[in-house]
């Protein structure tokens, strides 16, 4: 199993800088070698989530952060984004139907379709999870 985490500062442009760390995560796993279109889907996922963390919950209240959790291994991978708390007092991530004309509010439902799961955190800790399984038979490429 591989594990790597960090923060990030809770700026708009450390979105970018959580796709780059999830991205070179999954490229430096020593047990698999995860492909380019896993890769790819963690880093929209991650992208969404991170962006709803800086929007949705203190995480993007000045001098806070929230922290990227990544964790590897032959049956594929569970990301993690871990946040302040909700803005909205019991506010619950959940996918809504963005109005064809909005420009945001379709993140969660991006992250639906490309994860193999998602949801909430435990209750006592604020943020989102995510995990990609590997495609059924398929357990990654063995590492060299």
């Amino acid at each position: 199993m591989s594990v790597a985490f960090t923060s990030f500062p809770g700026l708009p442009t450390s979105v970018a800088a959580a796709r780059r760390f999830v991205a070179a995560s999954l490229r430096a796993c020593p047990e698999v070698t995860v492909s380019d279109e896993v890769i790819d889907r963690a880093e929209l996922i991650t992208s969404e989530l991170a962006t709803n963390a800086i929007r949705h919950t203190r995480s993007g209240d000045p001098g806070q952060t929230f922290t990227v959790h990544v964790q590897t291994d032959r049956r594929g991978i569970r990301g993690e984004i871990r946040s302040g708390r909700p803005r909205l007092l019991y506010s619950v991530p959940h996918v809504v139907e963005a109005k064809p004309t909005a420009e945001s509010g379709r993140g969660l439902f991006l992250v639906e379709q490309l994860a193999t799961t998602w949801g909430t955190l435990a209750p006592w800790e604020d943020g989102v999870y995510f995990a990609l399984q590997w495609p059924t038979g398929q357990h990654g490429t063995e590492g060299e």
